[in-house]
């Protein structure tokens, strides 16, 4: 039986970056993402790496992944779910289908190939979840976004604690902007200005990552990488949320942006 590694989002961005980090530790890796030609990319980086160009917003993605898992019969000791988008702008300059598939990829597929796969797990194998410092917060001009990464921080937490007699573990990996290609969907809205204009800090996605396996590896429940992303979520889990969101609106300018729209 073959030990492998699946990891979402693998096409880009941390998916990719865990993928490049994994590499060598299990027979086969199966990145999951968009764009045939980025994962084949992959094919001389990383060891015994299979790509699969698949839609996690398509249920019929989810019923070739099935008949993969059932036909293979892998044992799967490593999943990282990093597929997933953000989109900055007030609800109205963000489409509505936008924001529906938001939540079917940041929630839905990432509930449905967590427990897809979790069957074909076995004691002592681990799941990474990427959700985001914005999971701990409302966050206004950003809030389906917020909303979908703190499902995925309560599900994840929760989970983790059903899997216990199991002996499968849960880590939360809980990023602070982190410079990748998130940006340019995240921005591409109808708002008529820069939405997110101060971001206090970037952070590398290697650095994310490899802190985040090495989070895993010792069973913690969060993952969270630098001083400034600990001390902000240390920060909103102590404070009145309507003090959060006037703290970030405020950072932002954005009611002097959108004062008078």
């Amino acid at each position: 039986m073959k030990n492998i590694a699946i990891i979402t989002g693998a096409s880009s961005g941390m998916g990719r970056e865990f993928a490049l980090q994994l590499s060598g530790q299990f027979d086969e890796i199966w990145g999951i993402g968009l764009g045939e030609e980025k994962l084949k990319e992959l094919d001389g980086l990383v060891k015994g790496f299979r790509g699969f160009d698949l839609d996690l917003t398509k249920e019929e993605s989810f019923e070739k992944l099935i008949k993969l898992l059932s036909e293979e019969k892998p044992n799967v000791k490593y999943l990282a779910n990093c597929s997933g988008f953000g989109k900055f702008g007030r609800f109205d300059e963000i489409d509505i289908k936008q924001s529906a598939n938001m939540i079917d990829l940041n929630c839905r597929a990432l509930m449905q190939m967590t427990e897809y796969v979790l069957p074909y797990m076995s004691e002592g194998s681990h799941i990474v979840q990427i959700a985001s410092v914005a999971a701990f917060q409302p966050v206004p001009y950003m809030a389906v976004y917020a909303a979908s990464k703190a499902f995925v921080l309560s599900y994840s937490r929760a989970l983790n604690q059903e899997l216990k007699f199991r002996k499968i573990k849960i880590t939360t990996v809980c990023p602070f902007w982190t410079k990748t290609a998130f940006f340019d969907r995240a921005k591409d809205t109808k708002a008529k200005s820069e939405v997110v204009t101060k971001y206090v800090a970037m952070y590398d996605p290697k650095k994310v990552v490899k802190k985040a396996i090495k989070d895993t590896k010792k069973g913690k429940e969060l993952s969270i990488c630098g001083f400034i992303a600990r001390s902000q979520v240390r920060f909103v889990n102590i404070l009145p949320k309507k003090l959060v969101m006037k703290t970030w609106i405020s950072q932002q300018k954005l009611n002097k942006k959108y004062k008078n729209k």
